[in-house]
């Protein structure tokens, strides 16, 4: 009996430390020391050619909504003229008439009005998604070519003496207070992207992120 429990004592001994034993065992580059990367997205989104396209046919799509609703909106002030102009009586066959028509010229202008703010917000939720993937897509490509193994978002830009106080307070409030010029990745980012979407759009091939990249440091 005692050699019984003497083996059950030395078996759970060893199932205790065998965790320990396999932490232990694990090859050295698991617990490689971390290089850490910064980019300034908001940087890559102002610099982005795509970006600028995308904004840019955004912008026209508004312009030529509001036109649309600007036609209507004169439309409707035309025929409202029309009935207080018209000198018909308010209760009138013709009078109710002509008010039924305004107020479907009415409803028509604030079904068109919901119906354009809904399809361009989800267009420029749309062009955000494709400029975000974009950047995050190169970002992971540079950073495992050049050896990050953590990227993160900061704000690069510094406070001037021309910075407004409210906008200085809101940069002091910034996550990254100091970090080396070779740990921002913003303009290489950028400009690979750039030249990626140049060749997408002239049909030339060019270098992606990883093929430009410089040397990695030590």
């Amino acid at each position: 009996m005692k050699r019984y429990a003497f083996v059950m004592l030395a078996t759970l001994a060893l199932a205790y430390q065998s965790p320990l034993s396999a932490q232990e065992a694990a090859p050295a580059a698991d617990r490689s020391p971390s290089r850490v990367g910064l980019i300034d997205m908001a940087k890559v989104f102002e610099g982005y050619d795509k970006f600028k396209v995308l904004r840019d046919e955004l912008s026209a799509e508004i312009e030529k909504s509001d036109a649309e609703a600007k036609v209507m909106v004169e439309r409707m002030q035309q025929m409202q003229k029309e009935v207080q102009e018209s000198g018909l009586q308010p209760g009138s066959a013709e009078y109710e008439q002509a008010e039924r028509g305004l107020l479907d010229a009415k409803g028509e202008f604030e079904s068109f009005r919901a119906a354009t703010q809904r399809r361009l917000a989800r267009r420029e939720s749309d062009m955000f998604k494709v400029i975000y993937a974009d950047a995050s897509g190169m970002v992971q490509r540079y950073a495992e070519h050049v050896g990050y193994t953590v990227v993160i978002r900061f704000d690069s830009k510094g406070i001037e003496d021309e910075t407004a106080p409210a906008e200085a307070v809101q940069r002091m409030n910034k996550q990254v207070v100091y970090y080396r010029p070779e740990n921002d990745i913003t303009n290489i980012v950028l400009s690979a992207l750039n030249r990626e979407y140049a060749s997408r759009r002239t049909g030339t091939p060019a270098r992606s992120a990883s093929s430009s990249a410089p040397a990695r440091s030590n």
